[in-house]
């Protein structure tokens, strides 16, 4: 059972929130007791369980920096609440597109190659993305599990602003990242 911690100061929020959970099975809502995950709508993020911040603010950045493992928007829907409690819990970071993209803008691609569009794992599963290599065998070949090679292929596209597998090798040579 996933115990999680509701920090809401807002009453509506609160009960929406606590009803979303209510009806999910498998969750318990407490007030503080080494929760697995907390939900907040209030800085400072205090604690070591992974946060969530419901504001609507444009400072998605600046929350992560805080601490807080994502920032949703208060009205967030039900499904998108749950699957990001699943995502925190399992130590991603989570944020809306738009504020993402005001982070990622000053590592946008160009025409012109660039090293830091990509960290050095996401490059590593670039060359075997390149080699045809499949989610599954990424996983074996470096080390780490599949959900996580399924996360940094995903993360490949997005950064290159690809539709897909081939195009994000596509894309990748034409910025210089790789050579076929």
């Amino acid at each position: 059972m996933r115990k999680v911690a509701l920090q809401i100061d807002d009453a509506i929020l609160l009960d929406r929130i606590a009803t979303i959970l209510a009806e999910e099975a498998g969750i318990a809502t407490l007030h503080s007791d080494n929760p697995d995950v907390v939900i907040t709508d209030h800085l400072p993020i205090y604690g070591k369980a992974p946060t969530i911040l419901l504001d609507d603010g444009p400072n998605g950045p600046e929350v992560i920096k805080t601490g807080a493992s994502g920032i949703l928007s208060r009205n967030v829907a039900d499904s998108d609440l749950l699957l990001a409690m699943e995502a925190v819990s399992r130590g991603f970071v989570i944020m809306p597109r738009d504020a993402a993209g005001r982070v990622s803008d000053s590592h946008a691609p160009s025409d012109s190659p660039r090293d830091d569009v990509l960290t050095a794992r996401e490059l590593e599963v670039l060359r075997l993305l390149a080699e045809g290599a499949s989610n599954k065998l990424i996983a074996r070949r470096i080390g780490i599990s599949f959900h996580t090679a399924k996360f940094h292929v995903a993360s490949i596209a997005a950064k290159l602003d690809a539709t897909g597998r081939t195009d994000a090798v596509a894309q990748a040579v034409r910025l210089g990242l790789i050579l076929l």
